[in-house]
C-alpha cells in the first residue's frame, strides 16, 4: 500500500497559478492627443508572491511518505493492534474531495 500527500503541492500550485494569470493594465493615453504620457512602467513584487514561493519551496522538501508513521501503522497491523474509526476515514474522504473541487 502507497501512501501519497499531493494536496499541498496541488493546492500551492494552484495558487501560483492564480498569482500568475492577473490582467495586464492598458498603457495611459494622454487625452491632450499626444499619445502616451510620461509615465513609466513600473514593476511591484508582491510579498505573496515571495510567501507562495517560500512555502512551495517548503512543501517540496517535505518528504512524500512519512516513513515513521507508515512503519508504526505497518507494526500496528501485524500486531493486531490497529483499529480504524469508520468516521475518520470518511470525513478525511470527503473533505480531500471538497478540496479537490475547489481547487
Amino acid at each position: 500500500m502507497k501512501i501519497e500527500n499531493d494536496t499541498k503541492t496541488n493546492l500551492l500550485d494552484s495558487l501560483i497559478r492564480a498569482t500568475q494569470s492577473k490582467p495586464q493594465k492598458e498603457p495611459a493615453v494622454d487625452k491632450g492627443g499626444r499619445g502616451t504620457t510620461d509615465a513609466f512602467d513600473t514593476v511591484e513584487l508582491s510579498t505573496k508572491r515571495q510567501q507562495v514561493s517560500e512555502l512551495t519551496e517548503r512543501v517540496k522538501a517535505e518528504p512524500a511518505v512519512r516513513q515513521d508513521k507508515v512503519d508504526a501503522i505497518r507494526e500496528a497491523i501485524k500486531n493486531e493492534t490497529y483499529n480504524v474509526k469508520g468516521q475518520l476515514v470518511a470525513r478525511s474522504m470527503m473533505k480531500s474531495q471538497l478540496l479537490d473541487e475547489l481547487f
